[in-house]
């Protein structure tokens, strides 16, 4: 059986491939979850790959494990981790000022709090966690992103979990606690790669959707602490 010609335009010559998409990731799995036991027993090397190996291929690779299980075992492993890290942070914090015990009833009232603070992290870090990711993936979503909440939600977890820990640990050294600053950059950093993987956006799309909230509640900050500020003149004269 012969082949036929190349596809010919108006002029009578081979039209070319399309051009590749660049940005884009390729070679998306299909979605099969693992069991539970054996997705905790890789979760180890996917953190280890996914915050040292930074791509929108790594994370095009590891979403078609994704499923709500795995998630909520990660959660609930980071709000265990988060509320005892801040129960230390917040009792080292309450005793590290001077005079402090010398203030028998300031001391009662904060130890009251010590124990019902860090136990907000119950509630906050989840609901944070599915708040944040929520508004991040709708945004994907208005620009045009394919993919699904539970991918996004996965795929955030693989660095989200380590990073956290990361940034909890560093906040409890006080000479290393400022560089959890340089770790919030790299977790925006693989978001956006995160983005292009699981929505199969481009690098430019994915980098909008993540900077424009944060970008836009700088602005917003901006705006009210001009109007306070102006505020403020105004009654002193």
């Amino acid at each position: 059986m012969s082949i036929g010609p190349d596809p010919e335009n108006n002029f009578g010559t081979p039209v070319p491939p399309p051009p590749p998409q660049y940005g884009m990731p390729v070679d998306v799995p299909p979605v099969t979850p693992l069991p539970l036991s054996e997705a905790i027993r890789q979760l180890p090397d996917q953190y280890v790959r996914v915050v040292t190996r930074p791509g929108a291929a790594t994370f095009a690779q590891e979403q078609g494990k994704a499923s709500w299980d795995i998630v909520w075992v990660q959660l609930a492993i980071f709000t265990v981790i988060s509320v005892i890290a801040n129960l230390v942070i917040f009792n080292v914090t309450m005793f590290s000022y001077p005079g402090m015990n010398t203030l028998p009833q300031g001391v009662q009232i904060m130890r009251s709090f010590s124990g019902v603070f860090p136990l907000s992290y119950i509630i906050l870090t989840p609901l944070s966690f599915f708040i944040g990711t929520g508004i991040y993936h709708l945004i994907a979503k208005a620009f045009g992103g394919q993919g699904t909440f539970l991918a996004y939600c996965y795929s955030y977890m693989l660095f989200y979990v380590p990073l956290g820990v990361v940034s909890l640990v560093l906040s409890m050294i006080p000479f290393l606690k400022y560089l959890g600053f340089a770790v919030s950059i790299y977790e925006i950093v693989l978001l956006v790669f995160m983005t292009m993987a699981v929505h199969r956006l481009s690098g430019g799309k994915a980098t909008l959707a993540v900077l424009i909230l944060p970008i836009a509640l700088i602005v917003l900050a901006c705006v009210i602490g001009a109007i306070a500020v102006g505020l403020m003149m105004s009654t002193h004269r």
